[in-house]
């Protein structure tokens, strides 16, 4: 198992590193991470559970050379950019190929059709 969750500790480490982090900031005691394979390999809607590890958020962050204060020292920094900015929307994007993240402005008004639209429905529905 030692050499299964190295693999994927190289592999996906990003999502690693964010369950970690959401664990710790949920204060979540532990974290279950479990080994799953198709029983069947052309029949992708059957799995077996073949074993689980389970860790504290700050020891899988420790496996992964990571830290608390770096996690945090990420979010300071995307918070200071945004205080930079003019008072507005603003859409925060990753950007799929490079390690980016973009800011992009938004009209004010851009994401009140979509709220709007959801009451209306909810509004519509009978009660039963």
């Amino acid at each position: 198992r030692g050499a299964v969750m190295a693999t994927e500790m190289m592999n996906n480490a990003g999502k690693l590193a964010r369950w970690a982090f959401q664990a710790m900031v949920a204060g979540a005691d532990l974290v279950k991470i479990g080994y799953i394979i198709r029983t069947y390999p052309r029949d992708n809607t059957r799995h077996s559970l073949l074993g689980f590890q389970t860790y504290r958020p700050a020891e899988l962050l420790a496996n992964m050379g990571l830290s608390e204060y770096n996690a945090w020292g990420i979010v300071k920094a995307l918070v200071d950019l945004c205080l930079q900015l003019e008072e507005g929307r603003y859409v925060v994007m990753r950007d799929p190929n490079n390690p980016l993240i973009r800011i992009y402005a938004v009209p004010p008004n851009t994401f009140d059709d979509a709220a709007a639209a959801d009451t209306d429905a909810d509004a519509e529905e009978p009660a039963n």
